[in-house]
């Protein structure tokens, strides 16, 4: 039987196709990059006007058009070879998704994220520096909650970032593992066995190489004193349960970014191997 005609092998790129696409690309970035501090005013100015709406329908119609805006925003990053920006506005363009479809969910700790992200989008738009994923080392996140259901529910959200996690139950455990390692970013539970919250936040800024490491409350006590001692432990920050995955996946994403991003202008060093012990508590 004839097998019809064979389409013949398609000619690999030459070398001038290549420096062409990238010379293409480059446009696009500068043309990109042109557009960032209109884009910067236009979502600014959305954010205010939802943060100051009592009306329900408002708020919505709000939220869908900053959607839509961080929707094309995460489309042109990507396309422009902004890989920061393209990750940290994919994040929030799904809890501005979360939100229009859930709006039961939009109250202060949502409304503070989005203002978080959108602030930290005006850093990376100042920056507009080119980066490869492939060269992006995994972050380095601690968990530290005795309660295997949240350990579960906060590394679940974490993914949702594309970001890995340790996860501990033991307050001294935890401990050990920041003696032995640099951690990025670390999420505390308060009230645990053996060792509290504000006890291991305050032991770690003791630690040199966790001066300035972010620490994020993840507890159920909301009270007001609660808020004010985790501050004074050295905490940066402090998300209520039940939280929303996706809420707490961005504002992990702002931290971690923001580090790399504080850090960016050191010479490069070679990320510190995992300790056993790291190792043992992962698997």
């Amino acid at each position: 039987a004839n097998p019809g005609p064979v389409n013949p092998p398609q000619p690999a790129p030459t070398l001038a196709s290549k420096d062409a696409d990238a010379e293409f690309q480059a446009d696009l970035r500068s043309s990109f990059i042109e557009g960032l501090p209109e884009t910067l005013t236009t979502l600014r100015g959305l954010l205010q006007a939802l943060i100051k709406t009592d009306n329900e329908m408002t708020r919505l119609k709000l939220i869908q058009d900053l959607y839509r805006r961080i929707h094309a925003l995460t489309g042109n990053a990507g396309l422009t070879g902004l890989c920061e920006i393209a990750q940290m506005s994919d994040a929030l363009e799904a809890l501005l998704k979360e939100l229009y479809e859930k709006p039961r969910n939009i109250n202060r700790s949502t409304l503070r994220t989005v203002a978080l992200a959108i602030d930290f989008l005006s850093l990376l738009f100042d920056r507009g520096h080119v980066t490869d994923h492939a060269e992006q080392p995994q972050a380095n996140i601690l968990v530290v909650d005795d309660e295997p259901i949240s350990r579960r529910a906060i590394t679940y959200a974490l993914e949702k970032a594309k970001l890995k996690c340790v996860s501990v139950e033991d307050p001294q455990l935890a401990y050990t593992l920041l003696t032995e390692n640099s951690f990025e970013l670390v999420f505390l539970d308060v009230d645990m066995p053996g060792m509290n919250g504000y006890e291991l936040c305050a032991k770690l800024r003791k630690l040199a190489n966790h001066k300035k490491t972010p620490v994020v409350f993840v507890t159920s006590l909301t009270d007001f004193e609660s808020r004010t001692h985790s501050t004074m432990s050295g905490g940066n920050d402090f998300i209520a349960k039940p939280f929303l995955f996706i809420e707490l996946a961005v504002r992990a994403l702002v931290y971690v970014l923001r580090g790399r991003l504080q850090h960016s202008r050191k010479a490069p060093k070679p990320a510190p191997a995992h300790s056993a012990t790291v190792a043992a508590a992962a698997g």
